[in-house]
């Protein structure tokens, strides 16, 4: 069996300065920098897409990681009927947004289109009103290295 221990060596006063670590681990880290390299820049929003039904909304999670707002951008998609069974105030949020221009009909693709970004409270009520039926938010928007935001980290409790 391999030992996967990490040693360090210190300064004269203790401070750990440098890590000794396994080989395997560091092709893991070089690995992973690779990954980071292709993720959003620092400072710039990392997109997130739901697709369902033959529609595709995008946008990107605000506020606390804990409890983010989510954004979902002009252009995005959403299916035009809802199911039976969402609940009255994401129908009637569908109906405000159609009544004040928010959300326009798009005859070409037979879905509605956001005219603007929109800020929701969660991700779950952007995904609600996308999809026309109650969804997970934290599953269901998908960054472009096919992470959730539930497994960026978002909706995390501490």
């Amino acid at each position: 069996m391999e030992d996967k221990s990490i040693q360090f060596i210190t300064d004269k006063n203790g401070r750990k300065t440098h890590a000794i670590i396994p080989i395997d681990v560091y092709k893991d880290l070089l690995s992973i920098k690779s990954i980071l390299k292709h993720t959003a820049t620092l400072g710039s929003n990392e997109l997130y897409t739901l697709t369902i039904k033959n529609v595709t909304a995008t946008g990107y999670p605000s506020g606390t990681r804990s409890k983010p707002d989510f954004i979902v951008l002009r252009n995005s998609q959403a299916v035009l009927m809802e199911t039976d069974s969402v609940p009255p105030h994401i129908q009637a949020k569908r109906e405000e947004f159609l009544g004040d221009g928010t959300l326009a009909l798009d005859p070409e693709n037979n879905c509605f289109i956001f005219t603007k970004d929109v800020r929701f409270q969660s991700p779950s009520s952007a995904a609600a009103i996308v999809s026309g039926n109650v969804r997970n938010g934290l599953d269901v928007w998908i960054n472009r290295e096919g992470f959730s935001l539930k497994r960026s980290g978002f909706g995390l409790k501490k």
